[in-house]
């Protein structure tokens, strides 16, 4: 368990907080989306989740165990997770009006300037997905930190930073274009701390069943019995 606890706060804790009770990922405690079995937890750590921010983690076989002893130790007796207490089919309608397809895609619908958001209610925790809706740019995805450039031309570009190497910067733009610059044409190069998500103001019945569609959006499970896997 000590071994457990500690392979968990130096790999799992910055995403799903150090007690497991969800941050930028979602909450470890009770009832896991993905199974509570030591094979779905392993399959999970070792695999990640397609969709999501969790990658694969590469752990020695007692290491994992351990691991997944710690993670099953919070699930004992544990109380199933809350239902979010908004509606989430007028969550669904505020989803729309408030424009949130032009950015986000939920299955292969929408935009893709923004993260996916077909398994968000498995991949992140109620809290931080309303923190992401009323101050955006309090915790940006490394994959959409925000970029000014400013050529040695005069024009200026504002978007997702995407790549780069010794030579090149690659951006993605608010039309979802892509955009390269050679360094050497770039007269000035901003990481902005903001989000290029602006922040909602709405109102607390709005928020809450925007926040229970959310919730709702899990996407494909993780299967990992053989008889699922065949279905596939």
């Amino acid at each position: 368990m000590a071994t457990g606890e500690a392979i968990f706060n130096s790999n799992c804790a910055i995403c799903h907080g150090n007690d497991g009770r969800g941050a930028r990922g979602p909450s470890l405690r009770g009832p896991l989306r993905n199974g509570n079995q030591e094979s779905d937890i392993e399959a999970v750590i070792r695999n990640g989740l397609t969709g999501t921010a969790m990658p694969k983690f590469r752990f020695e076989d007692d290491e994992l165990q351990s691991v997944v002893m710690y993670i099953q130790s919070w699930g004992r007796g544990a109380a199933p997770r809350t239902k979010p207490e908004g509606d989430p089919v007028a969550g669904k309608r505020v989803y729309g009006s408030q424009g949130c397809a032009h950015c986000h895609e939920v299955g292969n619908e929408g935009g893709t300037l923004g993260p996916s958001l077909t398994r968000i209610g498995a991949a992140r925790s109620y809290e931080h997905m309303k923190t992401s809706i009323v101050d955006p740019s309090a915790d940006i995805p490394d994959d959409y930190r925000t970029i000014r450039i400013v050529t040695r031309g005069g024009s200026q570009y504002r978007g997702v930073w995407v790549n780069e190497d010794s030579f090149t910067i690659q951006i993605r733009l608010p039309d979802e274009s892509y955009a390269s610059f050679d360094k050497q044409a770039i007269k000035e190069e901003v990481r902005e701390p903001k989000s290029m998500m602006p922040a909602y103001h709405l109102s607390e019945m709005d928020l809450k069943d925007l926040l229970a569609y959310l919730s709702s959006l899990v996407g494909e499970g993780n299967q990992t019995s053989e008889a699922q896997r065949e279905r596939r």
